[in-house]
């Protein structure tokens, strides 16, 4: 079954794309916090700007949706590539003349995360129509493997990069991978009208956005699970984003190197448990998997309280990252299969302002935090917590049989 998707056209040119555009996304997303503190030295700063990238999926998130289910779906992730492009390398060029704000960093941020909002549910729900859908597991897990990759390699490469072309123009490089990731999607080619919305849309936004909020609402398991994926994340993305790399430069007092290992190792950690869900995926419940997940990706985090040499942080933080891909894979496998096409999109874009949203407060709050409380203690407190939510999902039978229910209506 895995090796069909070599020869599936449209995925692999899909896989392609996102290989690249998400190792430009991995040295961002190790490049701006450190830039960040290089350039105020501020802890509290440095989680405002990283609250700044992911406060649009509060923000935009529900519309977003709307406009996946009513529009052209490649088209939105062509719109959303372009845009961001565009975004990093006006970043590039504020740096370039000497602009330090981070205001101006974190209006940037702000904006190119916007354009963000639209691309992945729009990938999420365009999925099921490249895939016969008994292989949508396997198809979820294929394409996760272009980010662990991507991940893997990202942060290698800022690392040995930024000694050759400088911390500014590892942005540069961002910028010349969503330009790749365009040109992949406009090669992916469609059977007519097969990446649109379904008939049968309300009169306005308005209406189609009510109407989704509705159906999750009557089709309670699912709401619950939005509600947990948002509490896991409250928990663990805030330490995730801001608190690595203040534990490598405080606990372990190493510098940016270091810190681009660590991401690395997480990634070769997301890329085992991708691997492992692509092969084994068919003989296991879905949510089982993602609960399971939330736990490992809890217990590894607090274990960081205990850890006080580089060797032990790096073990332990491969170990999370196999974690991931438990909870991110499975979950978008189980909306995939239990939702109806026509309000896919909206409820992918529930998912997104979940994860990215609750990483915008749990950023904001870590940084205060760590000026007063010490960071490896603030580990131990939100895996514990990230780990009771896999243990309540456990517990739930609705949850639990998700997949199995019938949600299509």
């Amino acid at each position: 079954m895995q090796r069909k998707f070599f020869a599936n056209r449209n995925l692999l040119l899909l896989w392609i794309g996102h290989v690249i555009s998400h190792g430009g996304d991995a040295i961002y997303q190790i490049a701006l916090p450190w830039l960040v503190l290089e350039i105020t030295g501020s802890k509290t700063t440095t989680s405002l700007v990283a609250l700044s990238a992911y406060l649009p999926a509060v923000l935009f998130s529900l519309m977003a949706g709307v406009w996946v289910d009513r529009f052209d779906r490649r088209r939105i992730m062509i719109f959303a590539d372009v845009a961001r492009m565009l975004m990093v390398a006006l970043l590039v060029g504020y740096l370039l003349s000497g602009g330090t704000s981070p205001v101006i960093l974190g209006l940037i941020a702000f904006t190119l995360a916007s354009f963000a909002t639209l691309f992945y549910p729009a990938r999420d729900a365009l999925i099921p129509d490249l895939v016969d859908p008994t292989a949508l597991s396997a198809a979820n897990a294929f394409i996760s493997t272009s980010g662990q990759f991507a991940h893997l390699a990202g942060p290698i490469l800022a690392g040995l990069l930024v000694a050759w072309v400088g911390l500014t123009h590892l942005f540069t490089i961002d910028a010349l991978t969503f330009g790749a990731s365009l040109l992949c999607l406009i090669l992916i080619t469609l059977p007519s009208a097969s990446d649109l919305h379904e008939p049968g849309h309300g009169a306005n936004h308005w209406s189609d956005l009510m109407e989704g909020l509705r159906f999750v609402w009557r089709k309670r398991p699912l709401g619950l699970l939005i509600l947990l994926t948002a509490l896991n994340n409250l928990f663990i993305m805030g330490p995730a984003v801001v608190g690595m790399p203040i534990f490598v430069r405080e606990v372990l007092a190493l510098g940016f190197r270091a810190f681009a290992l660590i991401e690395a190792l997480m990634a070769g950690g997301m890329l085992l448990g991708s691997f492992l869900i692509w092969r084994l995926a068919s003989r296991s419940n879905p949510a089982r998997v993602l609960f399971l997940g939330m736990i490992l990706d809890g217990l590894t985090y607090s274990l960081l309280f205990f850890m006080g040499t580089y060797a032990q942080t790096k073990g332990l933080i491969f170990l999370h990252g196999i974690g991931i891909p438990m909870i991110t894979i499975t979950r978008t496998t189980i909306i995939q299969r239990a939702v109806p096409q026509r309000y896919r999109g909206r409820v992918f874009s529930m998912v997104n302002m979940s994860v990215i949203g609750l990483t915008a407060l749990s950023a904001a709050l870590v940084g205060p935090l760590a000026e007063v409380v010490p960071i490896a203690t603030i580990f131990l407190g939100i895996g514990l917590g990230a780990a009771a939510c896999g243990l309540i999902g456990l517990s739930h039978r609705g949850m639990m049989n998700l997949v199995s229910g019938d949600l299509q209506g």
